[in-house]
């Protein structure tokens, strides 16, 4: 009698074996590579967004663009805001370079774009609308530049204004809601937004990426890098990537600005 060609049981069991053997070892390789795209295309936006500061800067006589704008109807009432985003926007040309494809809060909108937001305070929408990832920093605390949110005009500053803008930090990755953010906001987890709602998930610094402990940036000279959050702190003794030494922060006639570093004082050992 003829035998039939066919796998036996065991056969069978152990090839299946192999590929589940083959498949727990590829996965987590086409799950890192995956990320590591998504990364990328990360840093990708930031040069794009790097690009359209540079652009801005010299149509402005090497102004940096302002982080916000006020904006007045007739009756000199406020209305709304531009952001920093809003006023590059004209320079790149696509609004989805705001939005890091791995920051888990890239699918909410920034405050300058979040209607019930602006709401609250009784104003609108006035330009192209932006996600949260990417922030505006307030390095103009230290250059005069106003801090005042009702201010018409808030002032801007120069590349040469900073002491060293090749490793000062202009634009950052975030999860928070504000398109503008500085070191004086603490090291946080899921953090909740203004109204109260935790919207953001992981720690409120960087892009979901490399386990938050760095995290991609745009600095003074508009060239970008991943930068590990430690390193943006430095010694207490050099001129850190915010722009200040930390034992040494000016006074400004404002007396003690500790809580400027906040950023630094409350990032935990490992990160």
């Amino acid at each position: 009698m003829k035998r039939k060609n066919a796998f036996t049981l065991i056969e069978l069991l152990v090839v299946i074996a192999i590929i589940a053997i083959l498949a727990a070892i590829l996965f987590p390789v086409f799950a890192q590579a995956k990320a590591a795209a998504k990364a990328t295309q990360s840093i990708s936006n930031m040069k794009q967004i790097g690009t359209s500061l540079q652009l801005y800067i010299s149509d402005y006589d090497d102004r940096f663009m302002p982080r916000r704008t006020v904006q007045r109807n007739g009756g000199g009432t406020i209305i709304g805001f531009l952001s920093w985003k809003q006023l590059s926007h004209p320079y790149g040309k696509n609004t989805q370079i705001f939005t890091d494809p791995m920051n888990t809060s890239s699918k909410y909108p920034d405050d300058s774009s979040d209607a019930a937001y602006r709401a609250l305070s009784g104003q609108q929408i006035l330009g192209p609308k932006t996600s949260r990832g990417y922030a505006f920093y307030d390095i103009g605390w230290f250059l005069n530049q106003s801090w005042n949110l009702s201010d018409d005009l808030i002032q801007t500053y120069t590349a040469t204004q900073l002491e060293q803008p090749a490793s000062t930090m202009a634009i950052i990755e975030t999860k928070e809601i504000w398109v503008d953010i500085g070191p004086y906001i603490g090291w946080q987890k899921n953090a909740p937004d203004p109204d109260g709602v935790v919207r953001m998930s992981g720690w409120n610094y960087g892009g979901s990426k490399w386990d938050d402990k760095a995290m991609v940036a745009v600095f003074g000279d508009t060239h970008t890098k991943r930068t590990p959050m430690r390193a943006t702190c430095g010694t207490n003794t050099e001129l850190n990537m915010w722009g200040f030494v930390r034992n040494n922060l000016p006074t400004m006639g404002l007396g003690d600005l500790s809580w400027y570093d906040t950023f630094c004082q409350t990032l935990p050992a490992g990160f």
